[in-house]
């Protein structure tokens, strides 16, 4: 999602775009610039955009993998990511990606974690992390089948965004859906790139229980992760964030905004009527109209940079 601190937002509305677009937070009255994905648009999803670097997923045919590959819009350069360890062999399962950098290691890696489900009650999570600089993938091994009555995943495990929402610090955050003592309860799913350490994480209690999936927003607001619990079209907007001790702390509430409104990132809204994408200050409470006009956006904060793809890995070699 869309970090405050970034000049630009890129949005685009993954059923119908064929561009990204670019929004100035500083020049509003610019206008919308676009940039074309690297190819075929139809098929392509972004799954997170860090330093100047975006990765998107192609779809191919039925039974097939999505393709990963790493693109610099400012270079141009393009770069296909190898071929995945994990193999899929079952017909029900659910695919997590996500995309990072590592700061530890001064290395860019992917996430993909498969979630297999088998029978009513258990499940297998496999993941593999990609290397930019080492430029290839390796799984991290997980010992065990999870039985729900036996983990924190709880029964049943249901991926909500498939793509990564929040990159906070290292990490990468999922929405999901499981079942606990036969109640459906909203979650988080964290990935620290680091300690390569994968875990659940309890939203707040009135969060968790909420009916819809649309009702909670996931992003990064000031180097923590935060949701945002929408209970209703006219009522107030919570901001939810998670301190370093994994309490949740409400940290403020939108009171005035234009309706119907809906937040899809950190300070960026949209009115449901005309699909107007807006800026929104906590601070001062001020909304700020752009020239954009998004359906079903998904954004995202983008900074240009000359990050070199190959060079990494040269670099790595020496």
């Amino acid at each position: 999602m869309a970090d405050p601190y970034s000049d630009n937002l890129i949005a685009y509305d993954r059923w119908s775009d064929d561009q990204l677009s670019v929004v100035n937070t500083n020049f509003l009255d610019k206008g919308v610039s676009y940039l074309d994905f690297p190819s075929n648009p139809k098929s392509c999803n972004v799954v997170g955009s860090c330093n100047g670097l975006i990765c998107v997923a192609y779809k191919q045919n039925i039974g097939k993998p999505e393709r990963l590959y790493l693109w610099n819009p400012a270079t141009r350069e393009v770069k296909h990511v190898h071929e995945y360890k994990i193999n899929i062999f079952s017909n029900y399962y659910d695919v997590l990606f996500g995309f990072c950098f590592d700061i530890s290691s001064g290395d860019y890696k992917a996430v993909r974690i498969v979630i297999e489900h088998r029978l009513a009650s258990v499940m297998a999570i496999r993941f593999e992390v990609y290397s930019l600089i080492k430029n290839n993938w390796k799984e991290i091994k997980v010992n065990r089948i999870l039985p729900g009555n036996e983990t924190s995943f709880g029964r049943v495990l249901t991926v909500v965004e498939s793509k990564c929402p929040a990159i906070v610090k290292g990490a990468i955050y999922w929405k999901i859906k499981h079942v606990v003592d036969y109640h459906s309860r909203f979650a988080l799913l964290s990935f620290d790139v680091k300690s390569e350490n994968l875990c659940t994480i309890s939203l707040p209690d009135s969060i968790m229980c909420r009916r819809y999936s649309w009702e909670i927003s996931l992003f990064e607001f000031k180097e923590s992760v935060a949701v945002i619990d929408e209970k209703g079209q006219n009522e107030d907007i919570s901001i939810w964030t998670l301190d370093d001790d994994r309490c949740w702390i409400m940290k403020f509430t939108i009171t005035m905004r234009p309706s119907p409104f809906k937040i899809v990132g950190c300070l960026v809204g949209k009115y449901r009527v005309d699909d107007q994408l807006l800026l929104y200050n906590p601070v001062n409470n001020v909304v700020k109209q752009t020239q954009l006009k998004i359906a079903n956006p998904r954004v995202y904060s983008f900074s240009e940079s000359l990050v070199n793809l190959s060079l990494l890995k040269q670099e790595y070699a020496r």
